[in-house]
């Protein structure tokens, strides 16, 4: 930690992450300040030995780092217009966002003189500090190293995932955007199903359990397969995957289920079927999705 700053770390933004984020820095020892626009979000801090400020305009030149954990990219920009010395503060973003508007977001501060990273948090607020929280952060190595104890308290899992800005961005993208969203959701759809059928909580569980672990099994394998475009299988194919999967959307439609997650699914299925990969593996669906890409362009 820092002893030439007023603070160690100031924490723009104080919803449920900002809030998480900036009671864990003060409760391992770092001097936080925090800001929200609603002042009374970061009084409410408090109490938990996180400093109030009342304008980022001055706390910003007091902190070595500043991070910001607002809804958008823009409402950061909003935030911190004001802001003219950047000279010995990092800027680290954790808002949501596109990788494209995380360069935007590092040409602006850039433009300021501020040293930028930009991040994702790949946890829940209740999870911030814990082994299993995870900061996922992209740009300059140099910074992530200055910076690794703040990121390394705020989750035992965080890491440093590429020296290009948008990197996390992409990252957040694949694997918090668009796979954890739409596979929490086919959970829903799934266990809304059952439930409804009859089966209870506690009979889902066990299978549950065993359905996740193969997912954690076959994922690395089905990454190595669409790297290299390489979609040979000896133990099932698409076809097969395809065939389950209208079995399970006629089910669930027949008993009055809309089933739009598993119907976008088979559509997914069939079209690769009808691209001629029937024969190949799950991950082949990778090569209709690369067409529709080509096409679109």
């Amino acid at each position: 930690m820092s002893s030439t700053k007023k603070y160690d770390v100031l924490v723009i933004g104080c919803g449920l992450m900002g809030s998480a984020l900036a009671r864990t820095l003060a409760g391992r020892g770092y001097s936080v300040a925090a800001w929200n626009r609603s002042p009374e979000r970061a009084l409410a801090l408090a109490e938990s030995g996180v400093s109030p400020v009342d304008s980022p305009v001055e706390a910003v030149p007091a902190a070595r780092i500043c991070i910001a954990c607002t809804n958008t990219y823009e409402s950061t920009r909003s935030a911190l217009q004001p802001v003219t010395d950047w000279t010995t503060t990092t800027l680290v973003n954790l808002g949501s966002g596109s990788a494209d508007e995380a360069e935007d977001m590092a040409r602006w501060a850039g433009e300021r003189g501020a040293a930028y990273l930009d991040g994702f948090i790949g946890s829940y607020p209740k999870d911030i500090g814990s082994p299993h929280g995870m900061v996922a952060v992209s740009g300059p190595v140099a910074l992530w190293e200055e910076h690794q104890d703040v990121f390394m308290t705020l989750g035992g899992a965080s890491q440093h995932i590429s020296d290009e800005v948008r990197g996390a961005g992409v990252l957040e993208g694949s694997m918090v955007g668009t796979f954890y969203i739409a596979a929490l959701s086919a959970y829903v759809e799934a266990a809304t199903y059952a439930i409804d059928q009859g089966l209870t909580p506690r009979a889902l569980a066990s299978t549950t359990a065993q359905v996740i672990s193969l997912l954690e099994a076959m994922a690395p394998e089905t990454a190595e397969a669409i790297a290299h475009d390489s979609h040979e299988t000896d133990q099932a194919t698409l076809k097969t995957f395809a065939e389950g999967a209208r079995a399970t959307l006629t089910a669930m439609r027949a008993a009055g289920y809309s089933a739009r997650v598993i119907g976008a699914v088979v559509e997914n299925l069939e079209l690769a079927e009808r691209a001629g990969f029937a024969g190949l593996g799950f991950s082949a669906q990778s090569k209709i999705l690369t067409d529709t890409r080509q096409e679109a362009k």
